[in-house]
């Protein structure tokens, strides 16, 4: 009978089986060596990025305050130049201003024409029946009559009974004399004056009693001459 020894066999089965195992492990670790070198890549990447983000925010920053230096400092000088500009344009507005005053001063002048005055003494000289009438102011009116009942005006009044010599201008008030057939007809015509509304404050009418010719008539009557001051609300 033939014996044979398999063991030693078995062992270098045993030894090739196992190679490849141990062949498998390092792989495995070789495996895990290449993924912690990627992740130490990523994280060095990940370093730099975050290292160029942050100098891309500083040079920004710095930017900024350049930016922002200069435009204090521009703001500074235009501040410089206005100041220098104001002062030489206030001077130039001051004397503008003058000439405008001036101006309106000349036109104020023009302005007071006594046309339309004189329109409202010749309508209240004027008999109702061939279109004359005053321009009254109601209010003014009102409180007239309210003051002084005797202040009504009489729409029958016959304005021929009284005529004028003179009308003066002077500082917005009239200095008016003329001639009246008796006081009833100078007093109508101090209510006319008092109720329109192109006159204001009037003084109480000086007149006295004169024989003379009346409107050029040959016999002699007594008349009265009176004088009046009255202040002018407006002019047109």
């Amino acid at each position: 009978m033939i014996r044979i020894n398999l063991a030693p066999t078995k062992r270098k089965r045993a030894a090739a089986t196992a190679a490849p195992i141990g062949g498998r492990v390092q792989s495995a670790a070789a495996g895990g060596g290449s993924g912690a070198i990627t992740f130490l890549l990523m994280f060095v990447g990940w370093l730099g990025l975050a290292g160029a983000g942050w100098y891309l925010l500083t040079i920004e920053d710095d930017a900024a305050i350049g930016v922002r230096t200069q435009t204090a400092g521009v703001a500074k000088e235009v501040g410089e130049i206005k100041a220098v500009i104001d002062e030489a344009g206030l001077k130039a507005r001051e004397e503008e201003i003058k000439r405008q005053e001036v101006a309106i001063e000349k036109l104020k002048a023009k302005q007071r024409t006594p046309v339309f005055v004189m329109f409202e003494l010749a309508m209240i000289l004027t008999d109702a029946a061939a279109g004359g009438a005053v321009a009254i102011d109601e209010e003014k009116y009102k409180k007239n009559k309210a003051d002084d009942p005797q202040s009504e005006i009489n729409p029958r009044w016959d304005p021929s009974g009284l005529w004028l010599t003179s009308v003066v201008e002077s500082e917005g008030r009239l200095a008016i004399e003329g001639s009246a057939r008796d006081a009833a007809d100078l007093a109508e015509f101090t209510r006319r004056l008092r109720a329109s509304v192109w006159f204001g404050e009037i003084t109480h009418p000086n007149y006295e009693r004169t024989d003379a010719n009346q409107r050029g008539r040959e016999d002699t009557q007594r008349h009265l001459t009176w004088k009046i001051d009255v202040a002018v609300r407006r002019w047109n």
